[in-house]
């Protein structure tokens, strides 16, 4: 297949050279997709700007190779044989914390919902352009480079770790994604304020909201799912219509949270 963009693209990449840098400084990006074509444009694109790219052509030696390696960023195609996309990103995130984008060609909620729900952070819906996956990518990669001066916030009885993308309620654990970890984030520093899903999805995803994006709502159903409810049966985040979301500062947790 030729994603949007490709016929131009490809003719530029061959022209262009990567940056240069020891193979031991590029960050290392696992491609699952069963797509030939696809995939070896992806790899000379990545490689291009300076990335170590792997390939698996489905989605049991992917799995396999994802557990095996170390990568600094796994893209990951919902649509394989002998394994889908589900299954594979059900097996890395049962062991592994690497950042994961899925690509569907089908652009149905139930699709984004379920592989957010499994541990996605982010998603590019087929055809796509590549400047745009390069944004996610450039995104993924610089929000998980583990630089920060404060590790902990705190909000009442909710504390997170950033560092271990870790958030605490009383005696309570719960481990979050990256992307659930950087929307909480965002709230917490800023507790009883109102913030833009404009806002939101830039700090948290670090890219522009697009039309009909809904990958920010999906991370705070998850957040809110997690977090629990106080005993009103009420969130700790609460959403303005039309506005966006804030964190209420003084929120306590119910009995079964």
């Amino acid at each position: 297949m030729m994603i949007n963009g490709w016929e131009k693209w490809s003719h530029q990449i061959s022209r262009q050279s990567a940056p240069i840098t020891s193979s031991m400084d590029r960050p290392k990006i696992l491609l699952i997709d069963d797509d030939v074509q696809l995939v070896a444009l992806l790899r000379e694109l990545l490689e291009s700007r300076g990335y170590d790219a792997d390939v698996a052509y489905d989605g049991e030696t992917g799995a396999e190779k994802a557990l095996r390696d170390r990568y600094h960023l796994i893209i990951l195609d919902l649509m394989m044989p002998l394994k889908d996309g589900f299954a594979v990103l059900r097996e890395i995130r049962a062991k592994l914390d690497t950042p994961v984008i899925i690509l569907t060609a089908r652009d149905e909620k139930k699709d984004l919902i379920t592989g957010f729900e499994l541990g996605a952070d982010d998603y590019l819906s087929k055809p796509f352009d590549p400047p745009e996956l390069l944004l996610r990518v450039r995104a993924i990669l610089r929000r998980t480079d583990g630089s920060t001066d404060q590790t902990t916030l705190v909000v009442g009885p909710l504390q997170f770790d950033m560092s271990r993308q870790l958030a605490t309620i009383r005696d309570r654990q719960i481990s979050l994604t990256g992307a659930e970890g950087r929307v909480l984030e965002a709230l917490m520093r800023s507790p009883g304020k109102v913030q833009s899903r404009t806002y939101l999805t830039e700090f948290a995803l670090d890219r522009p909201i697009a039309a009909y994006d809904r990958a920010l709502d999906t991370h705070i159903s998850h957040l809110r799912r997690k977090l629990g409810r106080d005993k009103k049966h009420q969130p700790p985040i609460r959403s303005v219509r039309g506005t966006g979301y804030y964190l209420v500062p003084d929120w306590e947790p119910g009995e079964t949270t």
